[in-house]
């Protein structure tokens, strides 16, 4: 997905008008337009604003990452050695650990 599509698709997500974002990020009502029809690409400052203001990363703004925010905090190492284990299994062997956890989760909230 590419970066106009990107932008659509977070305005339209977030339930706000063109013109009301332009208005709060500072911008031409038509300034955003253009970005959102192919046919204008912002700035440095101008893709960071778009950026804090949805709280994604450039990179998913951009269509380079999927992801839409950075990782918070670094893995521990538990964490770590769960996600090497993952990477390692066969993909229908990776469902089933996910569908274990997803247990092992719902018993342990049914004990709190």
């Amino acid at each position: 997905m590419d970066f106009a599509a990107r932008l659509h698709q977070l305005i339209e997500e977030s339930e706000i008008t063109q013109k009301e974002l332009s208005i709060q990020l500072h911008m031409a009502p038509t300034t955003l337009n253009g970005y959102v029809n192919h046919y204008r690409e912002p700035d440095f400052s101008t893709l960071v604003r778009l950026a804090r203001y949805f709280h994604v990363t450039t990179d998913y703004l951009l269509g380079l990452s999927d992801l839409k925010e950075a990782c918070p905090m670094p893995l521990s190492e538990d964490e770590g050695r769960l996600v090497g284990l993952y990477r390692r299994l066969l993909p229908e062997k990776r469902d089933l650990l996910i569908e274990q956890a997803k247990t092992l989760y719902r018993f342990e909230q049914k004990r709190l």
